[in-house]
Order: structure tokens, then C-alpha cells, then sequence
């Protein structure tokens, strides 16, 4: 796993990526923001791919949340367990990490990956992610700890 030099937190967040990249099928991982900022990418993905990919994801998840919110009737702010996307390519996953956080994890594999192996690491990671970022002190208006 790698993330470009010219992503602003190089290299923090990679090591979530590494066990999802490592099973048969998976082609690509990442994190970033709901806003799309990529934080990490595996290596087979340039800084533009990620970038896009990142952009065209935050939109996938919030236009997911808020169709599946509406017609099932839940409160606006219900949070999206996972989205998942099948073409005859394969399937990309998408799923938040950790409540109160803003970040997703994603992969990418070829349609005969183990979704249900994927998802379960994918699941494992993210929580060890959150947990992570949710034990990071928060900063006070002057920028201290």
C-alpha cells in the first residue's frame, strides 16, 4: 500500500488497506473523507484516479444514504451501513468507518471476490480505523491538544 507523496496525510491511514488488498479478486482500496478527500490508496490507483474515484464515492454514499433514508422511511441522519455497486466488471464496496467519523473505506474487486470475506474485513478495518481517529485528542480553538 502507498499513498502519494502529494496526498496531505502520506501514509496514515495505508496500513487499513493492506489486509482488503490481500484477498483474492480485490483490484483496489481506499480511504477518504465524505467529502471525498482521499486519504489512502492502494498501489495499482494514481493520485488522479483517487482522486476522482474519492469525489465520484462521497457523492455514491450520500445519494445512497439519503434514497434509503426516504424510502424506508428513516430519520434524514440514519447512517448507511454499506454501499455496494455490482456491474459485469465486478463490484465495489463502500461502507463508513466507525460512527462520529467522516471517512470511508472502499474496494474494488473482480466479480468472483468473496464479498462476504471482503465485507468482513472491510468491516474489521474500518472499526480499527475508527477507532484510531476517534482516540485522536480533539484541538482546541488556539491549535493545542
Amino acid at each position: 500500500m502507498t499513498m502519494p507523496e502529494t496526498h496531505e496525510q502520506t501514509g496514515s491511514y495505508a496500513w487499513v488497506l493492506k489486509p482488503i488488498t490481500e484477498i483474492r479478486g480485490v483490484r483496489h482500496a481506499l480511504t477518504m473523507t465524505l467529502d471525498g478527500m482521499v486519504q489512502a490508496i492502494s498501489e495499482d490507483l494514481t493520485k488522479d484516479e483517487a482522486d476522482g474515484i474519492g469525489a465520484m464515492t462521497a457523492a455514491l454514499h450520500s445519494a445512497s444514504r439519503a434514497a434509503t433514508n426516504a424510502v424506508l422511511g428513516a430519520p434524514r441522519s440514519t447512517p448507511l451501513k454499506t454501499v455496494t455497486s455490482h456491474n459485469d466488471r465486478g463490484i465495489y464496496m463502500v461502507m463508513p468507518v466507525g460512527e462520529g467519523t467522516n471517512t470511508l473505506i472502499a474496494a474494488a474487486g473482480d466479480e468472483d471476490m468473496p464479498m462476504g470475506v471482503v465485507a468482513a474485513t472491510m468491516a474489521r478495518q474500518a472499526m480499527k480505523l475508527g477507532e484510531q481517529i476517534m482516540s485522536v485528542p480533539a484541538r482546541t480553538s488556539n491549535g493545542a491538544s
